[in-house]
């Protein structure tokens, strides 16, 4: 019984160290996957995302998609800055996806992006450009240029094929823009001549236009539909 006794003591401290270090693997990995799908998540960027510029002088900002693995049939990005400030002159479609227009508005963005209608289905993966901004200061002042992102579908998305929107907000990133010179009145020269701002579209035309463009691309339309 004595030697039961002290073989039985000897043993224990050897399981709980053994059930502690079990414990702790499980956690490590747990958390690990978490931190791991916070960094490869679904997000959207700008290039550069600060700049300072003179007055009156144009430049270009990429809006990239990085989908980190996941396959996505469509996206859309809503932005604010101060419009006081800051101009966008306009948008052009960048390379990731095959179709998309920016939209314009006092103080708002709104850039879509999908694939056309001789590829209804189509999804792609990973990193590109949805589309190049030019910008100009209209004042000295500094301006950010906002994702306005809620997991909402009425805001920034990125779509999945089954037409879940899977965008990491917490992931996306503002820029921010100073101007400041000499260009100052020249700008303002411009902006008296400058053309109207487009019309937003209509939302019950642009709906059955894109109906067939896929599940993923139909989210995208909803939050136009919705975002001005």
């Amino acid at each position: 019984m004595m030697r039961k006794t002290a073989r039985s003591q000897y043993l224990t401290p050897n399981i709980q160290y053994l059930a502690s270090f079990v414990f702790s693997f499980v956690l490590l990995v747990v958390f690990s996957g978490r931190f791991a799908s916070k960094i490869n998540a679904q997000t959207f960027s700008l290039n550069p995302s600060s700049a300072t510029k003179t007055v009156g002088a144009e430049f270009t900002v990429d809006l990239n998609i990085d989908t980190a693995g996941k396959a996505v049939a469509g996206a859309d990005v809503k932005m604010t800055f101060d419009a006081d400030i800051l101009e966008v002159v306009k948008v052009e479609k960048g390379d990731f996806f095959s179709e998309g227009t920016g939209v314009i508005g006092n103080g708002t963005l709104y850039i879509p992006g999908y694939f056309g209608a001789n590829e209804p289905f189509a999804t792609k993966t990973g990193s590109g450009k949805v589309a190049t901004l030019t910008l100009k200061g209209k004042k000295s002042g500094s301006s950010t240029l906002a994702f306005v992102c809620t997991a909402q579908t009425n805001d920034t998305n990125i779509v999945d094929a089954n037409a879940a929107d899977i965008v990491n907000c917490s992931g996306t990133r503002n820029g921010t823009y100073t101007f400041s010179g000499s260009g100052e009145s020249a700008a303002s020269a411009t902006t008296t001549t400058a053309t109207p701002t487009p019309k937003i579209p209509v939302s019950g035309v642009t709906l059955p236009t894109f109906a067939t463009f896929g599940a993923g691309v139909l989210l995208t339309i909803f939050g136009l539909a919705i975002i001005f």
